[in-house]
């Protein structure tokens, strides 16, 4: 986990340079895997494919992380904050709510307007998932956690699950085989995505967009 994230520039040098070596290196090997179809295509494609998805997974965790980490290390005011990251902050206060009577549910509610004039705290560990498959629905649950923008990704629901189930074949062991192309396809796919994600956590970071809308 990075440290020392409490500055709009810190953050936004350790995006890029989790997005620049990524980029690197999965084009260095692209540039090594031959264009004509042989047995050595074939294979470096195997290998490839799930390297590709590693980067995918590795740079969501880690980026989304560095993000969370920024907004905690503010330490704002609860009532300064969007919903998602006062949840955040009180969920080891709230408990489960479903096995909760009306009374303990009650004493939460008032417990949550009395604390939110006091100094959030976020957690910054174990909050940022991808289950070691990140598909759709998970990318989808962390950019809610985060309160980003996810009206692009929407569009690329199949992509996503795409890269994941090719992955699994791989890495399950069977014989299954992409041609050059769609390798090509899902890397430059990917490494947009992975480049749209970086812009948009800028972006919210340097909008503010964690704090709750001024009345």
């Amino acid at each position: 986990m990075a440290r020392h994230l409490y500055t709009f520039d810190s953050l936004s040098k350790r995006l890029y340079e989790e997005f620049s070596w990524r980029r690197k290196e999965l084009t260095l090997l692209k540039s090594k895997i031959p264009i004509e179809k042989n047995s050595l295509q074939s294979a470096m494609l195997r290998s490839a494919l799930p390297l590709l998805y590693a980067h995918w997974e590795g740079f969501v965790k880690l980026t989304m992380s560095y993000y969370l980490e920024y907004i905690s290390n503010k330490h704002l005011r609860h009532e300064e904050l969007k919903t998602t990251f006062i949840a955040l902050s009180l969920q080891n206060k709230l408990g489960d709510l479903n096995n909760s009577s009306i009374e303990n549910r009650t004493k939460i509610i008032d417990f949550i307007f009395s604390d939110l004039t006091k100094q959030s705290n976020i957690p910054k560990k174990n909050i940022i998932n991808t289950k070691s498959n990140l598909r759709f629905d998970v990318l989808k649950e962390i950019l809610f956690i985060l309160d980003l923008d996810d009206s692009h990704i929407d569009r690329h629901e199949s992509l996503i699950n795409d890269l994941v189930n090719e992955r699994n074949y791989i890495a399950h062991g069977e014989q299954k085989l992409i041609d050059y192309k769609t390798y090509e396809n899902f890397m430059t796919d990917i490494i947009a995505l992975m480049e749209y994600l970086k812009t948009t956590i800028e972006n919210n970071a340097i909008l503010e967009k964690y704090k709750k809308a001024s009345a």
